[in-house]
């Protein structure tokens, strides 16, 4: 861990898997289960407590205090809860993430933070991302989540809001970052990586 202190990792698993049809946190990809993987990858790469945003009693885990409003809602459901500074953020659709990916995320946001940005993703991908969490944070997510302009509802609202830093992404890297959220897409994964 680096001298700027401990990093929380969240595992966004709170959504409600309707195009999917399963619950996307236990689909199984290469014998475990997708939730279990996002946490494993989370601690390799340096968060020191990993969290999943969403109603998993089994894990350390945050219940989602805004239904239907999307990511942001984890988050801002995570913020209310926990006092970290330093965030990294998985989605539990990525099935192709892994730590080195993540950890170049944390590096990347002690870079953002020197030039007075507090969020890094990769290009144009909101997800995964490193963010620094103020108490300013903390009240324009509360805001957004608890007002009625969608527009504010969004990670990338919030990500436009803390000014980003953006890690280059080649083509291997947006397919690392690829989301599954459909049978079909699903299916098209395992069909790809079958031996």
């Amino acid at each position: 861990m680096d001298s700027n202190g401990d990093c929380l990792g969240v595992v966004l698993a709170g959504g409600r898997s309707q195009r999917m049809g399963a619950d996307k946190a236990q689909l199984v990809w290469h014998g475990q289960r997708l939730i279990d993987r996002c946490a494993e990858w989370l601690r390799a790469a340096g968060c020191s407590r990993v969290l999943v945003s969403g109603n998993y009693p089994q894990y350390p885990h945050v219940p989602d205090q805004f239904p239907e409003r999307g990511p942001l809602g984890g988050l801002a459901s995570v913020a209310a809860s926990e006092a970290e500074s330093r965030w990294l953020v998985s989605a539990i659709d990525q099935p192709l993430l892994d730590a080195n990916l993540l950890r170049g995320l944390l590096d990347g946001l002690l870079v953002a933070t020197e030039i007075g940005r507090a969020v890094c993703r990769y290009g144009e991908e909101p997800l995964p991302m490193a963010l620094r969490v103020t108490p300013e944070t903390r009240r324009w997510m509360q805001y957004a989540v608890s007002g009625d302009s969608p527009g504010h509802r969004s990670l990338k609202a919030l990500q436009q809001h803390l000014r980003i830093h953006a890690l280059p992404a080649d083509a291997a890297t947006r397919a690392r970052l690829r989301g599954v959220n459909t049978p079909e897409e699903w299916q098209a994964l395992l069909d790809q990586q079958a031996p």
